[in-house]
């Protein structure tokens, strides 16, 4: 490991990843051009008496540490002590025909394809490392999201449709296709996409279980109906379960919690323990580490204990 290094989490690679490098002369070569082979590098051009420069570290940090490893900042000291670095580091900024810092320059399979002068605004710092670092799925995901909020949910499944086109054995594709289905409500079409899927696609576990809450949802009355038996009777767990599941169909799991909760308090024995058995089910659905989940998860065994 670099003796230079500045802040490590490690990486699954062939050697541990460093995602913060202090640059040298010696080393430029292989923690920047070589290293921006496998993970985009973005390299940050500073010096000390630079108060914008240390007004973007805490930025440029907060971008390590959200994106995980999908790439590496590279920190150079324009005015470095050390003769050699301090002289790369002037012959590098001749060449990028830079003037002033702080700069950043992104550099991708060797090569430099932005260079930012003066303070950069995080929000554009991200839609940059977007555009290098997000998988084809995710660029598809963020353009249907896009779609989606826009209200044009039919165009967000013809974008997704046309790229299933050319890559008809991406399953990560195929998820996000029965995910927007649901959404969408041509469950008999996503019950297909879902049925085609291998059991071990990931993600897969999402659609299929929004899938299982509607068809549990068939033999449930309607959502008017169920508040209103709530209204004359807050005691009925009946409507406050069949409640929960609309909620969960709705995509408001937080209140859904809190009925199924509710249930669990009461009555333990309702449904032979189906409260909680949901609770689990959704827990399940969402993953382990959704902050909601948590925190359910932990008042459900507060309450049973």
């Amino acid at each position: 490991m670099n003796d230079r290094s500045v802040h490590d989490h490690g990486q699954a690679t062939s050697e541990a990843f460093i995602p913060v490098v202090e640059v040298t002369a010696t080393n430029l070569k292989a923690e920047v051009l070589e290293a921006s082979q496998h993970v985009p590098v973005l390299l940050d051009i500073w010096a000390e008496w630079c108060a914008p420069c240390k007004a973007q570290l805490p930025i440029l940090m907060k971008l390590v540490e959200d994106y995980q490893g999908k790439f590496r900042l590279a920190k150079l000291n324009a005015e470095d002590p050390d003769p050699a670095t301090g002289q790369m580091a002037q012959q590098l900024m001749m060449q990028l025909q830079v003037r002033s810092i702080p700069t950043l320059v992104m550099i991708h399979q060797g090569q430099p394809v932005k260079v930012l002068t003066g303070l950069q605004k995080e929000s554009d710092l991200r839609a940059l490392l977007d555009e290098l670092t997000m998988s084809p799925a995710e660029l598809i995901q963020q353009q249907i999201d896009q779609l989606i909020d826009a209200g044009q949910p039919e165009q967000a499944l013809g974008l997704l449709q046309q790229v299933l086109e050319d890559e008809p054995g991406n399953t990560a594709l195929q998820v996000l296709q029965a995910k927007l289905l649901l959404q969408l409500g041509r469950i008999d079409d996503a019950r297909k996409v879902i049925a085609a899927l291998p059991d071990d696609a990931p993600g897969a576990g999402q659609p299929k279980a929004k899938l299982a809450f509607l068809d549990m949802a068939e033999g449930l009355e309607p959502r008017p109906v169920v508040e209103q038996k709530l209204a004359a009777d807050e005691s009925d767990l009946e409507a406050r379960y069949q409640l929960a599941v609309h909620q969960v169909l709705d995509d408001n799991e937080e209140a859904a919690f809190e009925s199924l909760l509710l249930i669990v308090r009461k009555d333990r024995s309702f449904r032979d323990d189906g409260a909680r058995l949901l609770m689990l089910k959704i827990f399940e659905q969402k993953g382990a580490a959704d902050p909601v989940v948590r925190r359910y998860r932990n008042r459900l065994f507060s309450l049973m204990h």
